[in-house]
């Protein structure tokens, strides 16, 4: 339901953005992230969203092109068929929308029937006398301008400027979030199709996942950020329903970036440039960052996680980045292929080899044993079609494997189809660095 003129105005404050209005700002982007990731829907969600918030029936949404270096009509409501023809790209520097981005700042006419420098003729006709432009902000800068329009002169008061230049950083902050899970999603299967394709040559592969895999780091790290910021209510307050939309979008990140990781621990374990880093850490600490990023899943899925470590367990010195991601995979693989039961970690002291035993069992599905050896190769999937119920690029066993053999270690498999699945892997207590 729109926001009446005057209710809006109560909204702000003499500071301008907070309170009543904050939240209205923080429960549209909530509902931004929450509809599909498709720039159409993205753009004209948004522009109806700020224009409902005021009452106003005239806006147009513009997105820098960064090759062309013009701005692109996105969408626009209220405006005449002309104006989308004739201003359908605008260049920096001209009209509001331009200027708006030279300036970096806000841009307002308050009666653009008789100010002379505003030369849109066609909405003259349509009797709009006030307009105000301003720049979407995201983390990299000006990435396009939000524009409203009012038949009302002098319609536009400090409140509203300052209220519109906020929601020209949060909506900012948001369309460049659909932007990057877009390009997140072309690159992931894109990914996909070229690794399918070079399955016979690892040369080519562990290139092509090295720069990829750097490529997809960033924007990930990025979506995270601004999902932080939000949830430390940099823009205002949340309730619990924006907390949990904002939840779900942070640990489907995480995720994703987890897997990003083993690409690129893969990638470079197998070029051999990767170096051990020793430090004092407990198998609790693991437990405890192991659990804080799957414990969600396992109660998804209603299955038992179950922990048993050693009384004895002396305190670790080796690579606990390493020994995290090992027990992150193996765990994390347990409870993707296992839909009922139980997962069990059983973590023991080896006195006599001053090494540490970890087994992971599962109640899955099962490994064949002609698949034994094979499933430890990069890219391997048990199921290698299209239409594989299970999900994962197949390099989280490989990025294990590897890790364990950097640090003295090894790793097998026991396997029933059916049945389950039992992971045994060792490692020495105390590493050296290693370069």
């Amino acid at each position: 339901m729109a926001l009446p003129r005057l209710k809006a105005l109560r909204l702000l404050n003499a500071n301008g953005y907070n309170g009543s209005k904050g939240s209205a700002a923080i429960t549209a982007v909530a509902d931004l992230l929450a509809i599909p990731r498709n720039s159409p829907q993205i753009y004209q969600y948004a522009l109806t969203k700020v224009l409902d918030i005021l009452d106003l029936v005239y806006g147009n949404l513009r997105i820098l092109n960064s090759s062309s270096g013009e701005l692109d009509l996105m969408t626009d409501i209220g405006f005449p068929p002309d104006y989308r023809i004739k201003f359908k790209t605008i260049k920096i520097g001209e009209r509001c929308a331009g200027k708006v981005v030279r300036k970096g700042g806000p841009v307002y006419w308050d009666n653009i029937q008789t100010d002379p420098a505003c030369a849109y003729l066609c909405l003259r006709k349509q009797g709009v006398n006030s307009m105000v432009g301003v720049p979407l902000m995201a983390q990299e800068g000006v990435i396009g301008t939000l524009t409203v329009a009012s038949t009302k002169r002098g319609w536009f008061q400090e409140h509203e400027i300052q209220f519109l230049t906020a929601m020209g950083r949060v909506l900012g902050s948001t369309i460049e979030h659909s932007r990057l899970v877009i390009a997140l999603k072309n690159n992931v299967d894109d990914l996909t199709k070229l690794t399918l394709r070079l399955e016979e040559s690892d040369g080519i592969k562990n290139r092509l996942l090295s720069v990829i895999s750097h490529e997809l780091r960033t924007p990930i790290s990025i979506i995270l950020g601004n999902v932080d910021l939000l949830m430390e209510g940099t823009f205002g307050d949340l309730n619990d329903k924006q907390k949990n939309s904002l939840l779900t979008v942070r640990r489907g990140g995480v995720g994703l970036l987890f897997h990003v990781e083993n690409a690129l621990d893969v990638s470079q374990l197998e070029a051999g440039g990767v170096s051990v880093y020793p430090g004092s850490f407990t198998i609790d600490h693991v437990k405890n960052e192991v659990m804080e990023v799957l414990g969600d899943e396992v109660k998804r899925k209603q299955l038992e996680l179950l922990w048993e470590i050693d009384s004895n367990m002396p305190e670790l010195i080796t690579d606990q980045g390493k020994i995290v991601k090992v027990f992150r995979n193996i765990i994390d693989n347990a409870i993707k292929f296992t839909e009922k039961g139980s997962v069990r970690v059983k973590v023991s002291y080896l006195e006599d080899r001053k090494g540490i035993q970890g087994e992971i069992e599962d109640t899955g599905v099962g490994i064949p044993e002609a698949q034994f050896r094979v499933i430890f190769d990069p890219f391997h999937q048990m199921d290698s079609s299209h239409t594989r119920l299970y999900g994962g690029m197949g390099l989280g066993l490989r990025a294990v494997k590897k890790s364990l053999e950097l640090l003295g270690g090894g790793i097998e498999v026991e396997s029933i189809v059916r049945q389950g699945s039992l992971f045994r892997f060792w490692f020495p207590a105390q590493v050296e660095r290693r370069n």
